[in-house]
């Protein structure tokens, strides 16, 4: 059954994806210290290893999202463990950028939705359906501020943010009469690994980037990890189908 502690998310499970580094990561640690219990995933159990501390009430799992089995091993990961689904936050994803829609190839665009998109649908729903049962329960998809704002290069990327941000919207719609919510956060430029993905020289552009921003600085993880505990406890209980953008301010131009 799920542990007792304190904090905002005290007796809930929550599962978090994308764990094993970056965004996931952070908000992962943080639902530990607000008092969840968490069932942590990602790609590489040695990162999954380093979360939380000795006697956390953590399990972690290592996973392909892309597997058709994967939403179901990890809700019952959830239930199975800890006896209860409260909370997830879904922050896998990978990247793409730089790409030229004058020669760009459909095979490709078809192979990132099936990286990002239908991961998302299948977790997302997997989720739902759990929650629904209990009667409660809190979804948080994270997506990005390029479904919001256009940058050259990525198309594609924002084309499957705009996905996960409009999946967020419809099943909120779906979850609510189960008492279910369901909402997108939407990050800003954040250093994380993925930020590094085929930017070569990218600790140079920081500075640059920063000034673009009305905080003078780029994200960090840990910069994410409050507003998704926010969108998943009580504070957030009459919020859903909403998109919560977190980026210091870059879309306010």
């Amino acid at each position: 059954m799920t542990m007792a502690g304190t904090g905002r998310l005290a007796g809930r499970t929550v599962v978090v994806t994308g764990a094993s580094s970056g965004i996931g990561k952070a908000i992962a640690e943080r639902c530990l210290t607000e008092g969840a219990a968490v069932v942590a995933t990602g790609r590489r159990g040695d990162a999954l290893a380093e979360l939380g501390s000795s006697g956390a009430a953590i399990e972690r799992v290592e996973v392909d999202l892309t597997d058709d089995d994967a939403p179901s091993l990890l809700v019952d990961a959830a239930l199975g463990r800890f006896g209860s689904l409260d909370g997830l936050v879904h922050a896998a994803g990978t990247v793409r950028r730089g790409e030229d829609p004058l020669t760009a190839s459909t095979a490709a665009f078809r192979d990132f939705v099936e990286e990002n998109l239908t991961p998302a649908y299948g977790i997302a729903c997997a989720a739902l359906a759990a929650m629904a049962a209990r009667g409660r329960g809190s979804i948080v998809l994270v997506g990005s501020q390029l479904a919001h704002v256009a940058a050259p290069g990525y198309a594609t990327y924002s084309a499957v943010k705009g996905g996960v941000t409009a999946l967020a919207r419809a099943l909120a719609i779906d979850g609510g009469p189960h008492g279910v919510r369901v909402n997108c956060l939407a990050p800003g430029l954040v250093q994380t690994p993925m930020a590094y993905v085929d930017r070569a020289g990218f600790d140079d552009m920081i500075p640059a980037l920063a000034e673009r921003h009305p905080l003078r600085r780029i994200g960090r993880p840990a910069d994410m990890a409050g507003p998704a505990v926010f969108l998943l406890s009580d504070d957030a209980g009459w919020m859903t189908a909403q998109t919560l953008i977190v980026d210091g301010g870059y879309t306010a131009q």
